[in-house]
């Protein structure tokens, strides 16, 4: 009895399996040769040879295992083996092996499995398709890294000795005596979305609704962003993260004084970066990599909190209807209502800005870590924190349309109840994060799409110039 002509149908072999522009060989031809009897002789060489361990031996594990997990991790290894050459030099192969043998007992295909499942699971779970996904990119040449460089780090007002516009000495007053005041009018008819007049209520949007539609896009998104958003060996998609149990109202989110704080930090970066509010963090020289602009910044905000009982509440009732997602591996927040009718659309129009926003709040979530970490060395962190997100955002999103007008069955979970027909408001197709957005827009003109996504999900940021 072989490992695969008697124990499991073997699929159609050899083949090629595409992981967007690079290629897994499938041909399992030799592993026919192995019967019982040679089973431990095959998984001791195997994990040496990939290991490069000569003494190392693993049968005295792999033979504790069900005859199942035994015939997965038998395959697993040799599918890997079949393909290791395509793989940087520097791969750590005793890591991938590792993550074989574990997954193993918590596999969710077999071989032979519909849509070419199990070799999907074993070359992404092991970190193959990351690392030849990420390799098939070329490194930057150096002047684009510093074309790129204007961008993360844009010039100030300021002019230097030779006539170049240059990042001077930071302008409080500007942040003190322009942008707060800016930024108070935009709370201000932010709010209004969530005040009802008064002897009425906000109309619910139940959460158990959104929880469905929140497991179709998670679904959508490893499909639509392939081979991106589901090869991070260590994401979420492995980590057995699922959207609807992570989805929470908005309503159970603190929103005492240090999260009003945060949350209006994040909106002062949004309005001062934006054109259509005078650019004024460029204005004020602010540069988010020095830690005095930081401090100056956040010194008015907290004054301006301090100092204003109507902003702290109208802050305090954003951070309760606004979409949030948690870091690491925490929730992500959804609205459970309408807005009142100072939202300009109805509700199929609010419905597909929360879908909007659902796929926003995921993929923060889906955003390699290496990726967020960057926002802190750059003069216009935005760009990384919301800039790379709703560009992305956008991308999905425009398909998901296209799916509703095709789909009924997508319609009925997207839109349950809901005027389908209603196209969502054209703005909901735009680039959003004002200043940040259109970087992060630029810098995938520069580049590709390919570069951006390789960055983003994982972690790849030498190939976004950072």
């Amino acid at each position: 009895m072989s490992l695969t002509n008697d124990v499991l149908p073997s699929p159609a072999e050899p083949r090629k399996v595409a992981f967007g522009t690079v290629e897994a060989t499938v041909d399992y031809t030799e592993l026919r040769k192995v019967t019982p009897d040679k089973q431990p002789a095959y998984f001791d060489a195997i994990y040496r040879l990939l290991t490069k361990d000569q003494a190392a031996e693993v049968w005295s594990q792999v033979s504790t295992f069900k005859d199942d997990d035994r015939t997965w991790l038998a395959h697993a290894l040799y599918l890997y083996a079949k393909n290791q050459a395509a793989l940087p030099v520097a791969h750590d192969h005793q890591n991938s092996v590792a993550r074989l043998v574990d997954r193993a007992s918590t596999h969710t295909a077999m071989p032979g499995a519909q849509g070419d499942a199990f070799e999907r699971e074993v070359l992404r779970v092991c970190g193959w398709v990351s690392a030849v996904v990420v390799a098939a990119n070329l490194p930057l040449p150096l002047e684009m890294v510093t074309k790129l460089g204007l961008v993360y780090n844009p010039p100030g007002v300021d002019i230097d000795e030779s006539g170049r516009p240059k990042v001077g000495p930071l302008k409080a007053a500007v942040l003190r005596d322009e942008l707060i005041p800016t930024l108070r009018k935009v709370i201000d008819g932010q709010a209004a979305f969530w005040v009802p007049v008064k002897g009425t209520h906000l109309e619910p949007e139940p959460i158990d609704r959104i929880r469905k539609l929140a497991d179709f896009v998670q679904n959508y998104v490893a499909l639509r962003v392939r081979p991106y958003a589901d090869a991070w060996e260590d994401g979420p998609y492995f980590d057995g993260f699922r959207y609807s149990d992570r989805l929470q109202s908005t309503w159970v989110l603190p929103a005492g004084p240090d999260k009003q704080f945060g949350y209006l930090l994040n909106r002062a970066q949004r309005v001062g970066w934006d054109r259509a509010h005078g650019e004024l963090l460029t204005k004020a020289n602010y540069d988010g990599s020095r830690p005095g602009d930081q401090e100056a910044l956040g010194g008015l905000i907290k004054e301006a909190l301090r100092a204003d009982e109507v902003l702290a509440k109208e802050v305090f009732i954003l951070i309760k209807h606004t979409g949030a997602h948690t870091g690491g591996v925490g929730n992500i927040s959804i609205q459970p209502v309408f807005p009142t009718d100072q939202w300009n659309g109805g509700k199929a129009d609010w419905r597909w800005r929360m879908i909007r926003t659902l796929v926003h709040e995921l993929l923060h979530r889906l955003a390699h870590p290496a990726f967020t970490a960057k926002a802190e060395g750059i003069r216009h962190g935005q760009i990384i924190r919301e800039g790379f997100v709703d560009l992305l955002t956008v991308d999905i999103y425009a398909k998901l349309w296209d799916e509703v007008q095709r789909s009924p069955s997508a319609a009925s979970i997207l839109l349950g109840g809901i005027d389908a027909t209603t196209p969502p408001n054209r703005s909901f197709f735009e680039v959003g994060y004002g200043k940040a957005g259109e970087s992060a827009a630029t810098i995938r003109g520069l580049l590709s799409d390919d570069h951006v996504r390789a960055a983003f999900f994982l972690g790849a940021t030498h190939l976004i110039g950072l």
